[in-house]
């Protein structure tokens, strides 16, 4: 696994690299989209001819964010957060002002398609709407805690076929993860345990991003070529070693450390 000093936009560039490398023009899906930023980067890096954008845009959302009727001391509440969403997190406003947002910024685009679901009711409505049955990425950053992480990744890893790729965001261990409730590294550790998928590459950033594909895939050795051959700085490491990764702060920049 190489730790990259780069950031996520490096990466779709990267993965667009690979993807003409093999002809294709790939089949993309995006689990939690909010504004649809992520996504037009995506888009714009990666020329899909397919892509589908999947989030509830509902203030349901914030029904998942603690198991617990009493907030743990150590977790921020959700209403920390009005600021990033614009709005209350509990009215539908804020959300349709969202959904509205992001609808937006592809209304130019026909080969995207919206589905205003949670990512586990949005699976039927995937092949029913769009007729894909298979995708090439599926980009993993809707709820992120444990339980509902480990579920997507589960559940999507039936849309990848033995080439595909499967890539999560805010994937580490830091001060403020902590204070969200983050479990997406929890969930990676076990995903790997129950699944061949292992990671290629991650970010050696806060909010760091992983790229996963299976053991025995093609792109394994892709992503190592495209990635020597590439401007961007690495270090080698077990792949094993993902689960201990931690964000540590210096007084220039963040790092990731896996001691």
């Amino acid at each position: 696994m190489k730790v990259c000093h780069t950031n996520r936009d490096n990466f779709y560039r990267l993965l667009g690299a690979v993807f003409q490398s093999l002809e294709k023009r790939p089949l993309v899906a995006e689990l939690g989209v909010l504004r649809g930023e992520n996504a037009l980067k995506m888009y714009a890096a990666m020329e899909p001819e397919r892509m589908v954008l999947i989030d509830s845009w509902s203030a349901a959302a914030n029904d998942a964010y603690s198991p617990f009727d009493e907030l743990p001391e150590w977790v921020a509440p959700v209403d920390a957060y009005e600021y990033y969403y614009g709005g209350s997190m509990h009215d539908p406003a804020t959300w349709d002002a969202l959904y509205n947002e992001c609808a937006a910024k592809f209304v130019d685009k026909p080969e995207v398609s919206m589905i205003r679901a949670d990512t586990i009711s949005a699976i039927d409505k995937v092949r029913q709407q769009t007729g894909i049955h298979q995708f090439d990425l599926v980009y993993v950053d809707a709820n992120h805690q444990y339980e509902y992480v480990l579920r997507d990744m589960m559940r999507y890893q039936e849309f990848l076929g033995e080439d595909g790729i499967m890539m999560l965001n805010d994937c580490c261990h830091s001060v403020m993860g902590t204070k969200q409730n983050l479990g997406v590294l929890e969930a990676l550790g076990s995903f790997m345990k129950r699944t061949d998928f292992i990671p290629v590459a991650v970010t050696n950033t806060d909010w760091s991003d992983v790229i996963l594909v299976r053991r025995n895939s093609k792109l394994v050795q892709l992503f190592d070529v495209a990635l020597t051959n590439s401007d961007v700085p690495y270090v080698e490491i077990p792949h094993q070693l993902i689960t201990a990764a931690r964000v540590v702060y210096g007084a220039q920049r963040h790092n990731i450390s896996f001691v």
